[in-house]
């Protein structure tokens, strides 16, 4: 009896020589494993298109290629796969990655998946979305990111896609050109409070540390004159004390501008003392307020305070920040970290923020955080504007001005992409936020 070569036989072939030829339009390397092979037809290993230069990151490719007919459950957004018990055992054992690929001869179309993104609760159900799973040139860096080791911190792996500008969470920090120095009879602040409330105009933006008071305002001008030694009041150059490398200074330099930018946006911050937060007041109970602003492109508005009725797990989300001070060179400048702060009402401590915090922090995505950024420099920016406005009428005079570095552009980016498939939960929790964000009181 002679050889024979089965239908199957070659609608396999084909299957792999299509998709070996979508993973070389990718610009990465595709090598088949040959007739010795349990569960992965081929191994893809990642290449810099630029360089030319293999990454030695490897994923194992399974081809499962079908003439024609539907998949299971098949529909126009998408359709389902079941895994064989056998093929899932041997993927779990295996040391890198794999993704099962899905092609079908009569309309050419390719599908992919991680062979571990299953539905939740079943294992071996895979769910195929017709347009984020296409297997084409365009899902190199999803492809790329699957190789990224997530528990070993500090690996890197190059993007793949066009670079981008990135902005930088600093801002300039253009001090005054005087400081104020004067010896104290109070070793420090919080010994020198009871004597200063009991007189009128005072404000809090100093610091007092072993008997030497500093400020960037004329202490014998306000209630503050309280607190010092008039005679030894002296104004000096500020880089005299900013610029200076004794730990004292620099300690005192950090706390007094926090301190300043306390005083500068009160009409739109609270600060935490205790947890070093900058968070947006609320201006009524249970209720939500915008921040307008201007991006980078044109003004727009941000909801920095949003109320969620509930009448027995009700919360308040507040946009807030912690502030860094560093001093580079000769020059000093702020870093924005974005953050949350939750209460009750707007007002009162919620008594579990960490729960409500951790699940908002899931959701993040580059270019929320992006806009958040924007937002907490245009007010810093503003804050250090002279009458900036109608409602900033009786807001302290700014002694802080801030300004904005110029972007920087990288020659590669890290797809948006990338960081929805980490959490397996993140577009139920993306959905979720959206429906609260929606029905907020």
């Amino acid at each position: 009896m002679s050889k024979r070569i089965t239908d199957n036989q070659i609608l396999g072939e084909l299957g792999e020589t299509a998709v070996k030829k979508i993973v070389l339009e990718m610009q990465f390397i595709y090598e088949p494993r040959g007739r010795l092979e349990a569960g992965t037809d081929g191994i893809l290993e990642l290449r810099d298109p630029r360089s030319g230069i293999p990454l030695g990151k490897l994923l194992g490719v399974q081809v499962k290629s079908t003439e024609q007919g539907q998949y299971i459950r098949e529909g126009e957004q998408g359709f389902e796969y079941i895994l064989k018990p056998d093929d899932l055992t041997y993927w779990r054992s295996s040391n890198v990655p794999v993704i099962i690929v899905l092609w079908r001869k009569s309309d050419g179309t390719a599908y992919w998946k991680d062979v571990s993104d299953c539905v939740k609760g079943e294992e071996r159900r895979l769910r195929f979305d017709k347009k984020a799973d296409i297997f084409d040139a365009n899902c190199a860096d999803q492809i790329g990111g699957l190789t990224i080791d997530r528990y070993t911190p500090g690996v890197y792996l190059p993007p793949l896609n066009q670079g981008e500008e990135a902005m930088i969470n600093l801002l300039r920090i253009k001090l005054p050109e005087e400081i104020f120095i004067a010896t104290s009879p109070f070793g420090n602040g919080r010994d020198a409070i009871p004597e200063l409330v009991k007189h009128d105009d005072i404000r809090f933006d100093w610091v007092i540390h072993k008997r030497r008071f500093i400020s960037f305002f004329d202490p014998r001008k306000c209630g503050v004159r309280s607190v010092v030694d008039l005679d030894q009041v002296e104004a000096i150059d500020t880089g005299l004390l900013a610029l200076s490398d004794d730990p004292d200074d620099v300690n005192n330099m950090t706390e007094l501008l926090n301190r300043t930018i306390d005083r500068q946006t009160i009409g739109q911050l609270s600060y935490l003392r205790k947890e070093r937060l900058f968070h947006f007041r609320a201006f009524c109970l249970n209720k939500s307020r915008s921040y307008r602003y201007h991006s980078n492109i044109k003004e727009t508005s941000a909801r920095v305070v949003s109320a969620y009725a509930n009448k027995k797990n009700g919360y308040v989300r507040h946009h807030a920040a912690r502030l860094r001070f560093d001093r580079l060179a000769d020059e000093w400048f702020v870093v924005i970290d974005p953050d949350f702060y939750f209460t009750r009402d707007g007002f009162q401590v919620h008594k579990f923020p960490e729960a409500l915090l951790a699940g908002k922090k899931r959701l993040e995505r580059n270019a929320a955080v992006r806009g958040q950024v924007i937002m907490w420099q245009h007010l810093l920016i503003a804050s250090g504007e002279a009458g900036a406005g109608l409602f900033d009428i009786g807001t302290p005079k700014p002694l802080l001005q801030f300004e904005r570095l110029p972007l920087l552009y990288l020659c590669q980016a890290v797809p948006e992409s990338e960081w929805t498939r980490t959490d397996p939960r993140a577009k139920d929790m993306e959905a979720r936020d959206l429906f609260e964000e929606e029905n907020a009181a």
